[in-house]
């Protein structure tokens, strides 16, 4: 093996050449491109939610998905109707929902009523009425319900007591209902 002697002056030219050729490689490699992402993020809600009417008594409170408070009344024998009572809102605007309705409890001297409804309308300003819940009878149901997409219906209840009931007796009643939603 032949070692050729490199005179250092060479060898630190070379030394330099390598050193520059590097550096101007590194700044050559250096290009930038960009990119960007300019959203804005928020939470909300979808499904059905309920919503006081004009017409719901003092004291209606909602809560989340309940209903908490719905005092309803009305004076000795005389009938009463809460027209926009409460609502039922799809706050979905693409998607239509299907639902039912449900009496899961119902207590109390139901004896003083001839009839306790909850009647439903395509529109809360009183359109086509859809059902007619009998709150009195526990286990009713009314079914094959569609709210369209950002529809509002209204929910209307009706009170008849008898000529002369005990007063002072409460009923007592949980109403479910139940919506179809997207996975």
């Amino acid at each position: 093996m032949n070692i050729k002697k490199i005179s250092s002056k060479k060898a630190l030219k070379f030394l330099g050449l390598l050193i520059s050729a590097m550096v101007i490689a590194a700044v050559s490699a250096q290009v930038y491109s960009f990119m960007y992402i300019e959203g804005t993020g928020e939470a909300t809600t979808t499904g059905l939610r309920w919503v006081e009417g004009a017409d719901a008594p003092n004291g209606t409170t909602i809560s989340g998905g309940t209903v908490t408070a719905l005092p309803l009344t009305t004076n000795e024998g005389n009938e009463r109707n809460y027209t926009d009572c409460l609502r039922i809102q799809n706050l979905d605007s693409d998607e239509a929902h299907d639902f039912w309705l449900n009496v899961t409890s119902s207590t109390g001297n139901w004896g003083n009523w001839t009839k306790f409804n909850l009647v439903l309308f395509d529109n809360y300003t009183g359109g086509t009425q859809q059902a007619v819940l009998d709150i009195k009878t526990e286990g009713a149901s009314v079914s094959g319900l569609t709210i369209p997409a950002s529809a509002i219906w209204g929910v209307l209840f009706e009170l008849v007591p008898i000529a002369n009931p005990t007063t002072g007796q409460q009923v007592v009643f949980t109403v479910k209902l139940t919506y179809e939603s997207a996975a």
